[in-house]
C-alpha cells in the first residue's frame, strides 16, 4: 500500500505517537504530584493547621499542583525514570510544594556559595 510507504501520514503518526508518550508522563506525573498533595493537606487537617479538607484556600493549591506536575515531569524526563521510582517523584514534589523546594535549592545555593 503506497500510502503506508512514508510521506506526510507516516510522519504524522510518528508525530502522533511522540506526543502520545509526552501526555502520558505528564498524566502520570499529575496523578503522582495530586496524591502527594492531598497527603500533605490530610496532614495539615489531622494537625490543626486547616480546618476542613474542602475549603477556598484548596482552590489556590490546584496552581502549586500544576507547577508541581511540571517539575515532577521534567526531573522524570531529565533523569529517564518510569515506573515508581518517576511516582515517587510525583509524590515528593506534591508533598513539598512549590515554595519547599524553592527553601531547599536556596539552602543549596548557599551552601556551595560559601555561606551560612
Amino acid at each position: 500500500m503506497p500510502w503506508k510507504d512514508g510521506g506526510f501520514w507516516s510522519d504524522l503518526l510518528s508525530w502522533l505517537s511522540h506526543w502520545r508518550q509526552d501526555v502520558l508522563v505528564a498524566l502520570y506525573a499529575g496523578v503522582a504530584v495530586m496524591i502527594g498533595l492531598l497527603a500533605k493537606i490530610a496532614h495539615e487537617v489531622k494537625h490543626g493547621h486547616r480546618n476542613r479538607f474542602v475549603t477556598r484556600r484548596l482552590w489556590l493549591d490546584i496552581p502549586a499542583l500544576a507547577a508541581m506536575v511540571s517539575v515532577a515531569a521534567g526531573i522524570n524526563v531529565y533523569f529517564e525514570l518510569t515506573g515508581w521510582p518517576s511516582s515517587a517523584v510525583g509524590v515528593a514534589c506534591g508533598w513539598l510544594g512549590p515554595r519547599s523546594i524553592d527553601i531547599l535549592l536556596m539552602a543549596v545555593a548557599d551552601r556551595v556559595r560559601g555561606g551560612k
